[in-house]
C-alpha cells in the first residue's frame, strides 16, 4: 500500500500536465495534426486513467508520519530525525521499576558502609553495628610514669612502667544497642628508690588484669542540628591483682553520655560519666567522674586523625564516713591517634598520649588491630 501511495504521488504532476497539454492541443493545433477520431480516444482513455487514480486515492488509509516522510524521501527532502522521549518513572516497566529500586538500594547500603568505615575512629563514641555484626580489636601499649619527691634531688622515687595486651569484642545485640567486653593481660615493673637511706625495692608482676564490659545505646542519631547521643551503662570487676600492680582492687559501676556532631569535615565528640567505686569494708575509696572532648577528621577515604582530652576527677577517700584529706585527684593526658584502613573491616591505629597532670601517667604508646567478621551472628530471642 506504501508503495502505491508513492507511486500515486510520484505520476499525479505527470498525469495533470498531460491532461493540460491535451487541453492546451485541442484548443489550438488539433485540427492540423492529429485526426478527430484519434484526439476522441486519447481524451476517453486519459478520463478512464483519472477515474482509477481518484478511487485509489479514495481508497487510501489517511497519511501518516511515516507515509508523509516516504513521500519527502521520493521527492528528494530529508527525513526529520524524531529524538526519543526522556526516559521517565512513569515509562519503567514492572521489571524494570524493581532493577531500579534494587540498584538505588544497593547504592544506599554502599554509601553506609563507606560511612562506616571512615567513622572507625569513632567507634568508642558512636554505635557502628548492626545486629549481630562482631568486631574484635586487639590492642597493646607501654605506659612510663615517674614520681619525684622535693627532698631528694638525686632522681625519681617511684617508677612504674607496664605493657598491656588488651582483647576487646564488640556485638552488635540489636538496631541501636551494643554489647562491649574487654580482657587485658597486663605485665608491671615498680621501682622505689629511697636514696638517700640504703633502700631500693623492685616488683614485678605478670598476669590477667581487671576485666570490664559495657552496654551501649544510640538514644538519637545525628540529624540536621540534633548530635548523636549514646547512652551507655558499665562495669569492672577487681580481677586484677592490686598489691603487683594489674588493677585496682576495686569494682566500679558506672553510667555515662556521649556526644558526636559532625561539621563537615570535621568531627567534635565529648562524654561525661559517673561511676560508683563500691566500698570495701570502712573504706569509701571515692567515686570517679570521668570526661573527654576532642576532635577528629577524615585525611582520606582511607586515614583518619583524632586528638582527645581524657581525664576524670575522683573524689576524696572516705574512712568510717570521714574524707581523708589529700586523697582527691585529678587526672588528665591528651592521645593523638591515626586509624588506617589496610583493608575491609581490618584497621590499624596506632597512638600516643601525654600525660597533663602530675597524677596521670607520663607517657602511652601502644597500637590497636580492630577487624570486624564478615559473618553475622544474630541473637534468636532478640529483633534484627
Amino acid at each position: 500500500m506504501k508503495k502505491n501511495r508513492i507511486l500515486i504521488l510520484g505520476i499525479w504532476p505527470v498525469i495533470v500536465l498531460g491532461v493540460n497539454g491535451l487541453s492546451y492541443a485541442t484548443d489550438n493545433r488539433v485540427d492540423d495534426y492529429v485526426p478527430k477520431s484519434e484526439y476522441e480516444k486519447l481524451k476517453r482513455e486519459v478520463e478512464t486513467l483519472k477515474g482509477q487514480m481518484q478511487r485509489l486515492l479514495e481508497a487510501a488509509p489517511p497519511a501518516t508520519s511515516e507515509s508523509k516522510s516516504a513521500a519527502a524521501e521520493a521527492q528528494g527532502e530529508k527525513k526529520p530525525v524524531a529524538s526519543a522521549p526522556p526516559p521517565s518513572k512513569e515509562r519503567i516497566g514492572r521489571s524494570d521499576q524493581e532493577e531500579f529500586e534494587a540498584e538505588t538500594g544497593d547504592r544506599r547500603k554502599e554509601a553506609e558502609e563507606a560511612k562506616r568505615e571512615l567513622d572507625q575512629f569513632l567507634r568508642a563514641r558512636k554505635l557502628l553495628f548492626k545486629p549481630g555484626e562482631v568486631q574484635l580489636e586487639f590492642g597493646a601499649f607501654y605506659a612510663h610514669e615517674a614520681e619525684t619527691s622535693p627532698v631528694s634531688p638525686l632522681g625519681p622515687v617511684f617508677i612504674s612502667r607496664s605493657a598491656s595486651a588488651n582483647y576487646l569484642m564488640r556485638y552488635g545485640l540489636a538496631e541501636d544497642l551494643e554489647f562491649n567486653f574487654a580482657v587485658p593481660l597486663v605485665y608491671t615493673e615498680q621501682e622505689r628508690d629511697t636514696r638517700p637511706l640504703p633502700s631500693f625495692t623492685r616488683e614485678t608482676g605478670v598476669g590477667l588484669g581487671d576485666i570490664n564490659w559495657a552496654f551501649r545505646y544510640a538514644a538519637v542519631h545525628e540529624e540536621r542540628g540534633l548530635p548523636e547521643v549514646t547512652l551507655n551503662v558499665n562495669a569492672k570487676a577487681d580481677t586484677g591483682d592490686e598489691d603487683r600492680g594489674l588493677g585496682t582492687g576495686q569494682w566500679n559501676v558506672g553510667s555515662g553520655v556521649s556526644l558526636v556532631k559532625t561539621i563537615d569535615p570535621v568531627v567534635l565528640f565529648g562524654s561525661l560519666g559517673y561511676t560508683w567505686t563500691l566500698e570495701q569494708g570502712d573504706v569509701d575509696p571515692g567515686d570517679l567522674i570521668p570526661y573527654s572532648i576532642g576532635m577528629g577528621f577524615s585525611l582520606n577515604d582511607r586515614v583518619s586523625f583524632s586528638m582527645a582530652m581524657a581525664g576524670a576527677a575522683i573524689r576524696r577517700t572516705e574512712i568510717n564516713g570521714n574524707e581523708f584529706g589529700g586523697s582527691g585527684l585529678d587526672i588528665n593526658s591528651l592521645q593523638f591517634t591515626t586509624t588506617v584502613q589496610l583493608a575491609k573491616r581490618v584497621y590499624l591505629e596506632p597512638f600516643v598520649g601525654f600525660g597533663l597532670t602530675d597524677e596521670a601517667i607520663d607517657f602511652l604508646v601502644g597500637i590497636n588491630v580492630p577487624f570486624g567478621l564478615e559473618e553475622r551472628f544474630p541473637l534468636p530471642f532478640l529483633p534484627h
